[in-house]
């Protein structure tokens, strides 16, 4: 048929396809492969296709490892091989030695296969036996599982105790003299051994697939007792470690196929365990994680997939167990999945950082875990979804779209697991991803390699974000109020505006990354509601600049969904109204030096001209340096945030003596001034009217800030 070039990864062949011809490689390699079951490699010489039987549907794929040259034969008949060798007389020597290797590695892959369906059953029966002693020692009864107690390893393949397998061992053993000596000396001998060697290979392939088949089948007899064991197992080993942590033991049980722990616990389905297990293998066993081809973009895609479906399994059958093991909790925190990926050392400190982790009281500060458990009990409603819907506006649209019917939505409105999944499925694996750092090279799973810093620096504790948060709020002491509106009709006052802080849900993200995620500024329509803030829960960057980066977000968007389609108009002042006036038309600007002009527009440029990331670095630069006295910022850029975002009572008073902030003192102090007058009086006038000794809680708060 002639000769055809195959570039790598590209199949010839794939399972199930009719054989309809044979190959020669001229150049390069392929790998034979069944799934994960058998895999072989054929280089130079070798015969693709001549171990099938005219006419049979290919027991393999066969993929390029590499560029390579083949010369095709048409494969109607034995004799169409017989030619084959024939007109390749030149090559049949090496065609023969290939042939010899190939075949070996199919009894290599037998003997493999067999092996391992043997140390199936031990290790079943062996673990049946530790089930039942696990279960004594929790004082459970034990469940009975026929499927292990009929288990039996399966007779010897014939094709490895014949003499034939000896023989064609010897073969592979004496290839050099066969090559030298044997193989040129008659072109008859390259056929026959090349033919016997065939034969003998379609003898093997029915034995190969019957201990494939045992072995998937005994897998799924036997999966409900494997999750069943492992799950009691994980069980005495999380009650042994509690035991010894009271004692204050050191000797904790060492984490051990946490994988498998956790699929057992999910209750995954083996496709999903199976996939997961083996993209994750292959995952670590490549040189460059962050490769950004097809393939490995790929292997993360489902890797990132089934990580989220083990995570909402886990997830709901954690809210039925009492007792979560160690395993499961840092899966929930982290994502660890396998103390292998993770290193023996990130294992420790992860199981310890589990074990010790310590909720907010407050509750606004939380894992991800702990916010769907909020969801799930109805404390509070999903995030929006990317396109700025809650979750009511979102049913809405599917209905719309025709992706659900009226009746579904109506049952799943008030539906606790519908909200979860759907929070899981939008705001925690976009977050998740977002806040890693890089979208490109992201998985969910916890491995070694990115984690550079120590864990016990990058750990975002409640305690620390609750620090940074705080530090923020004394130097920005608006950045959370929000104007809210009450009546009083008694005194025909309709509506009086006051200011109330709502501090945001900090949601930490069970990875190891280095973003900060501003995700919704408030819930639904309603603007006193909190925000979701988002951050990794193992931070790699200084946690201090981050949350400052994201409460710069919230302020923008927060401005913006307050003022609406005029949030540009500067002739309704506000933040985002005289930034964007500002970084517009700085260029006429007579309060900008040129100097400044130019690094307006590096600044600019460096953000691809979006006001909002301007404004962000700018207010990082206010806080982090302006609040102590050091300028930094522009005099244009200095006023708009002053006014806006002022600083608290301390820092106005540090700042009392600074040329740059006098000015914007003096006249801060005057508006202030007035606004307590009128407070006062207003307050006067109610105490009059109601005849009460106590204000309002409105007015109360109203007081409060004005002294902040």
């Amino acid at each position: 048929m002639g000769k055809i070039e195959i570039a790598k990864g590209k199949v010839l062949h794939k399972k199930g396809d009719t054989i309809k011809d044979v190959a020669i490689i001229l150049k390069g390699s392929f790998t034979i492969k069944d799934g994960d079951t058998v895999t072989m490699k054929a280089g130079n010489g070798s015969l693709l296709g001549a171990f099938q039987s005219v006419g049979e549907a290919c027991s393999y794929d066969y993929v390029a490892d590499e560029d390579s040259t083949l010369f095709l034969y048409d494969y109607t008949s034995e004799d169409d091989l017989v030619n084959a060798i024939r007109e390749t007389a030149s090559v049949a020597p090496a065609m023969a030695s290939a042939t010899v290797n190939l075949l070996n590695s199919m009894l290599t892959a037998l003997t493999t296969l067999y092996e391992q369906s043997c140390g199936l059953c031990k290790s079943l029966k062996h673990d049946y036996s530790e089930y039942r002693n696990i279960c004594a020692e929790l004082m459970v009864m034990p469940n009975s599982y026929d499927a292990i107690n009929v288990l039996y390893p399966p007779k010897k393949p014939t094709a490895l105790e014949s003499w034939e397998a000896e023989l064609w061992r010897t073969y592979k053993e004496k290839n050099d003299t066969l090559r030298k000596d044997y193989y040129p000396a008659d072109i008859n001998f390259c056929i026959g051994t090349i033919m016997q060697a065939s034969k003998m290979a379609r003898q093997i392939q029915p034995q190969i697939d019957a201990i494939v088949e045992f072995i998937h089948k005994t897998q799924v007899d036997t999966d409900d007792f494997v999750k069943e064991h492992h799950f009691q197992k994980a069980k005495l080993d999380n009650a042994k470690r509690q035991e010894a942590i009271a004692a204050g033991s050191g000797n904790l049980p060492q984490i051990k196929n946490a994988l498998r722990t956790i699929l057992a616990f999910a209750g995954a389905d083996r496709e999903i365990s199976d996939t997961f297990t083996k993209d994750l293998k292959n995952f670590m066993a490549c040189p460059d994680k962050t490769e950004k081809s097809a393939e490995m973009r790929q292997l993360r895609q489902r890797i990132a997939e089934n990580f989220y479906k083990i995570y909402e399994l886990a997830f709901f059958k954690s809210l039925e167990t009492e007792d979560v093991p160690a395993e499961i909790k840092m899966f929930f925190l982290f994502g660890f999945v396998d103390e292998k990926m993770a290193g023996e050392e990130n294992t420790a400190a992860l199981y310890k950082y589990a074990l010790l982790w310590e909720d907010d009281p407050e509750g606004t500060i939380l894992p991800a875990y702990k916010w769907l458990q909020k969801i799930y009990i109805g404390e509070v409603a999903p995030s929006k979804d990317e396109f700025d819907n809650d979750w009511s506006e979102h049913l809405k649209e599917n209905v719309r779209q025709g992706t659900i019917s009226q009746a579904q939505a109506n049952a799943m409105q008030n539906d606790p697991k519908e909200k979860v999944i759907y929070e899981l499925r939008n705001m925690i694996t976009s977050a998740n991803k977002m806040t890693y750092g890089s979208v490109f090279s992201f998985i969910p799973a916890f491995y070694a390699q990115p984690a550079a810093k120590p864990l016990e620096v990058c750990l975002a504790s409640v305690e620390k974000v609750r620090q940074s948060i705080d530090r923020i709020r004394s130097i920005d002491f608006g950045c959370f109020y929000r104007q809210a509106h009450t009546s009083f009709p008694e005194m025909k006052i309709n509506r009086y505006v006051y200011n109330i802080e709502v501090l945001p849900y900090i949601i930490l993200m069970p990875n190891f990354g280095s973003r900060g995620v501003m995700w919704q500024e408030i819930e639904g329509r309603v603007r006193t509601s909190p925000a979701h803030l988002m951050v990794s829960i193992l931070h790699s960057e200084n946690l201090d600049n981050t949350m400052v980066s994201i409460c710069a977000q919230f302020r923008w968007e927060m401005c913006k969904r307050v003022q609406g389609v005029h949030y540009s108009d500067i002739t309704d002042p506000s933040l985002t109204s005289e930034y964007v006036n500002y970084l517009q038309f700085y260029k006429k600007n007579s309060d900008l030096s040129d100097d400044m002009k130019e690094r307006v527009k590096a600044a600019l440029k460096k953000y691809g001209n979006n006001y909002r990331s301007v404004f962000a670095s700018e207010y990082e630069v206010y806080i982090n340096n302006e609040s102590g006295g050091i300028p930094r910022l522009n005099k244009v850029a200095r006023e708009i945030l002053f006014k806006y975002c002022t600083f608290s009572k301390k820092y106005r008073q540090s700042l009392s003596t600074n040329p740059q902030y006098r000015k914007l003192l003096d006249a801060w102090h005057i508006s202030q001034d007035d606004k307590e007058h009128t407070l006062e009086l207003f307050s006067r006038r109610i105490l009059s009217t109601t005849k009460s000794n106590e204000l309002p809680k409105e007015v109360q708060l109203e007081a409060e800030y004005l002294k902040l």
